[in-house]
């Protein structure tokens, strides 16, 4: 469901299904995905919303993890390409404010 890849000093994932949610279904394998970005050192990971159209509060918290994670690192975590759906989530929960939001890379 979810795959990275690495653009030059990058690390992004992508979701490889159109109409995607991020949930307590699949939250664990995002999360495995984004803290082995870590791991092997990168400072800016960028996750591509193209594909979600809904995330629920396990995907918050994984998303708020993980950028605590790099900021302690002198990293971040960005999101790219969300839709004003999904955007309003982040919105609505005050913790859109902690993130970086990329129209591209």
């Amino acid at each position: 469901m979810f795959k990275a890849e690495i653009n030059d000093h990058l690390f992004i994932v992508r979701i490889e299904e159109e109409n995607t949610s991020i949930d307590i279904n699949n939250v664990g394998e995002l999360k495995k995905l984004l803290k082995n970005g870590i791991e092997q050192g990168f400072k800016k990971i960028i996750v591509d919303f193209q594909k979600i159209d809904y995330i629920d509060s396990s995907g918050l918290g994984c998303l708020m993890d993980v950028m605590k994670d790099l900021k302690g690192k002198g990293g971040e975590l960005g999101i790219l390409s969300i839709s004003s759906d999904v955007l309003e989530v982040f919105t609505a929960t005050k913790i859109g404010q902690y993130f970086k939001f990329y129209k591209k890379v």
